[in-house]
């Protein structure tokens, strides 16, 4: 990772994208567990973490299967005048009902999902917060039915962790929810 003394990094290096893949497959592993599994210290790991953290490259957030607890997941696409996208895409981020943002087609639209407990809160934010949100031209909502997982080059940026470093980290319990879930 290039980075002048003092700046911020922008980009995750081979140990930070094996440590994020490590912390997808197990968000609750303690630090000591990744660093016995990634072959490390235990005080690269926590440094590393801590920097990823503090540099806002990397968030660990335990999110429930929507459909198991009951929660209304929609994606959405939503259409903004160019100055405005930023914007309105950190914003979206920034709201707990929204499980993902990414921002797309030039910087004018925004894609993200949403996570709603009720179906009056999913409506609010799309009936009502999101319409009278200046500089939205267009939104599309869809209701998720499935979800599937897999393919190839799925998660390839974090891809950094070998077969049994994958085994040792996956948690034991039922596998998620998914139809046709392939994992690496």
């Amino acid at each position: 990772m290039q980075q002048r003394a003092g700046s911020r990094p922008t980009e995750l290096d081979p140990f930070d994208r094996t440590l994020a893949h490590a912390l997808s497959i197990d968000g609750r592993a303690p630090f000591s567990r990744l660093a016995e599994v990634l072959e490390v210290s235990d005080q690269t790991v926590v440094r590393r973490y801590h920097r990823l953290r503090g540099n806002g490259l990397l968030r660990v957030v335990g999110l429930p299967v929507g459909s198991r607890v009951g929660l209304f997941e929609s994606w959405l696409r939503v259409q903004c005048a160019p100055d405005a996208a930023v914007a309105v895409a950190e914003a979206l981020a920034r709201r707990p009902d929204i499980a993902w943002v990414s921002l797309n087609s030039g910087g004018t639209e925004i894609h993200c999902m949403t996570r709603a407990r009720t179906r009056e809160d999913r409506d609010a934010l799309l009936l009502e917060k999101l319409p009278r949100t200046r500089r939205v031209t267009a939104i599309s909502a869809h209701t998720v039915l499935r979800k599937y997982i897999g393919g190839p080059g799925v998660w390839a940026g974090l891809q950094g962790l070998r077969p049994d470093q994958v085994a040792a980290l996956r948690p034991p319990g039922p596998a998620p929810e998914y139809q046709g879930a392939r994992y690496a």
